[in-house]
C-alpha cells in the first residue's frame, strides 16, 4: 500500500495529465474556437450539457446518504451542502442554480420547452449519468465524492476561457446566456481541492485506495465519452436516445 500523501499526490499527477484535454471534449473545443458550429448544433450541444449537470444533483443525493457519524463523515456532508447551494440555489456561484444556468444556455441558443423536457443526447451520456447515479447510491460517500470532485472539479479551467470568448464573439452570446461556464470559473479551489484532503485522511488501507483510483479513473472515461458523444449528436453523426426529463 502506498503512503496517503504518496497517494494523493499519484491522483494529482493523473488528474494533470487528463487536463491536458479540454473537460468538455477536444471535438467541441477545437470547434467551437474555430467557430465551425452552428447555432443549431451548439443547441444540441448544450441539450446534453443541461441533461448532465441536471442528474448530477441525484448523484449528490447518494453521496450525502451514504456517510455516518464521524469527523469525517460531517466534512464530506458539509462539503455537499456548499456545492448544493451552488447546484440548487441562487446564494452561490453564479446567478441561478447551475443546472438552470445550463437550461438558459440551451434555450439562449434556440431550444423549446420540449426539447428541454425531452433532450436528444448520446447513449454515453445516459450510461454515465446512469453508472454515477449507482454509484452514489451503493458506495460510501467519500468514494463517489472523490470520483466526481477530483475527476472533474480539480480541473483547470484553462480551456473553459477560450472557448467562453469565442461563443461570445462568435456566436453573440452574452455574459448571462454563458453565466454556467462563468459560474464554473476557479471551481478548483472551491470544490476540488478540498477533497483530496478527504481521501489522504481516508485512504489508509489498499482496498480504499484501489476503489477510489478505479472510480476516478472510470468517471474520467465515462464523462469524456458523453462529452464526444454529444458532440457527434450535436453534429448529425449519432441520432442519440430521447430522454423524458419532464
Amino acid at each position: 500500500m502506498q503512503a496517503t500523501d504518496t497517494f494523493v499526490k499519484d491522483l494529482r499527477t493523473y488528474i494533470a495529465k487528463e487536463d491536458e484535454k479540454p473537460l468538455l471534449g477536444t471535438s467541441f473545443y477545437k470547434n467551437v474556437i474555430s467557430g465551425e458550429m452552428s447555432r443549431e448544433q451548439l443547441k444540441r450541444w448544450a441539450l446534453n450539457l443541461y441533461y448532465v449537470t441536471g442528474q448530477h444533483i441525484r448523484a449528490f443525493g447518494g453521496i450525502f446518504m451514504n456517510t455516518g457519524l464521524t469527523p469525517l463523515d460531517q466534512k464530506i456532508r458539509r462539503h455537499i451542502v456548499e456545492n448544493l447551494i451552488d447546484e440548487e440555489t441562487i446564494m452561490g456561484r453564479g446567478d441561478d442554480a447551475h443546472w438552470m444556468l445550463s437550461m438558459r444556455l440551451a434555450k439562449a441558443l434556440g431550444a423549446t420547452d420540449e426539447e428541454v423536457q425531452h433532450p436528444v443526447v448520446p447513449k454515453e451520456s445516459v450510461d454515465y449519468v446512469n453508472w454515477v447515479i449507482e454509484l452514489g447510491r451503493k458506495e460510501y460517500g467519500l468514494v463517489t465524492l472523490a470520483a466526481m470532485s477530483i475527476g472533474g472539479e480539480t480541473r483547470s479551467d484553462g480551456s473553459a476561457k477560450g472557448f467562453v470568448t469565442a461563443l461570445k464573439e462568435k456566436y453573440g452570446l452574452s455574459r448571462e446566456d454563458l453565466e454556467f461556464f462563468y459560474a464554473h470559473m476557479g471551481e478548483s479551489e472551491a470544490h476540488g481541492d478540498p477533497v483530496y484532503d478527504m481521501v489522504e485522511e481516508y485512504a489508509t488501507t489498499e482496498d480504499r485506495q484501489q476503489k477510489i483510483r478505479d472510480n476516478i479513473k472510470t468517471w474520467c472515461q465515462k464523462f469524456s465519452a458523453a462529452q464526444e458523444g454529444g458532440f457527434r449528436v450535436a453534429m448529425g453523426l449519432d441520432h442519440g436516445v430521447q430522454v423524458d426529463l419532464a
